[in-house]
């Protein structure tokens, strides 16, 4: 294999093991949520609007349309999946969820990447204390999970 700048064998090697308990973390979370009765959606990562949170930016982007004449339309990488599931809970879905890839613009830290992936999920008709109860089942099952993979 030719070495190069950006690949490292020996650094993705020692790495290999976080890929897979990553890989076992996904697997819990929608094993989770599926035997609890919940969807899995996947909303569009465009957006029109790049959302109403004053302290996140959002990377922007021309729609090149070739068969539509006029400017180009702006959208916007999703910051969350939020508005386009509260869009599926007003259509009369009850219990959703989805691990959606983000895009934040002017995130960036050992701890923040402009792309990632966030887990967000819906349950109509509850309390924050069901909310809670997910919370801990789910970090319970994840917990669990994780170990064995490693």
């Amino acid at each position: 294999m030719i070495d190069t700048p950006w690949w490292d064998p020996d650094k993705f090697a020692r790495r290999r093991p976080y890929l897979a308990g990553r890989m076992t973390v996904l697997e819990a979370v929608r094993g989770f949520f599926r035997e609890q009765g919940f969807a899995e959606v996947e909303t569009p990562a465009l957006q029109v609007s790049p959302g109403l949170e004053p302290h996140l930016r959002a990377f922007a982007t021309e729609l090149d349309e070739p068969f539509r004449d006029g400017p180009r339309a702006r959208v916007y990488l999703q910051t969350s999946p939020e508005f386009a599931m509260k869009k599926l809970l007003s259509a009369g879905e009850q219990r959703i969820f989805q691990l959606a890839k983000c895009y934040r613009n002017g995130e960036r830290s050992a701890t923040h990447h402009p792309e990632f992936t966030m887990l967000e999920w819906y349950r109509a008709g509850s309390d924050y204390r069901d909310l809670m109860k997910d919370c801990e089942s789910l970090l319970r099952d994840c917990l669990t999970a994780v170990p064995a993979a490693l």
